[in-house]
């Protein structure tokens, strides 16, 4: 990681390292949040029937606007100051939670199924509203980004990772930071980093847009192997 700071403090980086997350970057206004949120908005209640598969996945493939936010300097330029100036987006993908909807994310680390070294990913979590502990905001699991942890996996209909990962040990109480951030404001949490959020109990939306970055160092170390005839 990169000790060169530009967009963030020495205090901030230090505090990510350190707990494996960074809360509340005011990174864009709350009337583009808003603009953006009514696109996904669109999106939600037409959907894209010819679409094969999932569209909240690598959603800025389909919302050009959502592309300009994982290209846009205000948010790479802090994540260089973490992970250096050459960056991957690995994914980009929407959390939607409908008014009072029983979604909920379970316990985990990104790394557990990525199959990707070293770990020098982290996630940049786009607020487009608000989101609160009451609406199925993040929840983080401070310093827990040290170490791989072990999974088990429980699939039920309310939780939304497709093979219902979850951590095979409890998180600490005093460990676990809730997280409200406001539309436009953004999170950082490290791959290690256990996280997960609750269901929606409001009348409101919860929108959440999810970029996963990865310094180019980052490499596949499993899975099928292509070889050319020259």
């Amino acid at each position: 990681m990169t000790t060169a700071t530009r967009a963030l403090t020495r205090e901030q980086v230090d505090a990510f390292e350190r707990d494996g997350c960074l809360v509340g970057l005011p990174a864009f206004s709350e009337v583009e949040a808003a603009e953006w949120a009514r696109a996904v908005r669109a999106l939600c209640d037409t959907g894209i029937p010819e679409h094969p598969a999932p569209w909240n996945q690598k959603a800025h493939l389909l919302l050009p606007v959502l592309d300009e936010i994982v290209r846009d300097p205000r948010l790479t330029d802090r994540v260089a100051d973490i992970l250096g100036p050459d960056l991957l987006a690995l994914s980009a993908d929407l959390f939607v939670k409908p008014p009072r909807s029983s979604g909920r994310i379970t316990w985990h680390q990104d790394v557990n199924y990525l199959d990707l070294e070293p770990f020098d990913m982290l996630t940049a979590w786009v607020a487009l509203t608000p989101a609160t502990p009451d609406n199925g905001g993040m929840q983080y699991g401070r310093g827990g980004h040290r170490g791989r942890l072990e999974h088990v996996e429980h699939p039920d209909e309310t939780n939304i990772l497709s093979r219902g990962q979850e951590l095979a040990v409890e998180v600490a109480d005093e460990d676990i930071l809730e997280v409200t951030l406001r539309p436009g404001e953004v999170s950082f949490h490290h791959a290690l980093t256990p996280h997960a959020s609750g269901p929606n109990t409001t009348d409101g939306y919860r929108i959440g847009f999810a970029i996963r970055y990865a310094s180019t160092s980052v490499a596949q170390q499993g899975g099928p192997t292509i070889s050319a005839r020259l």
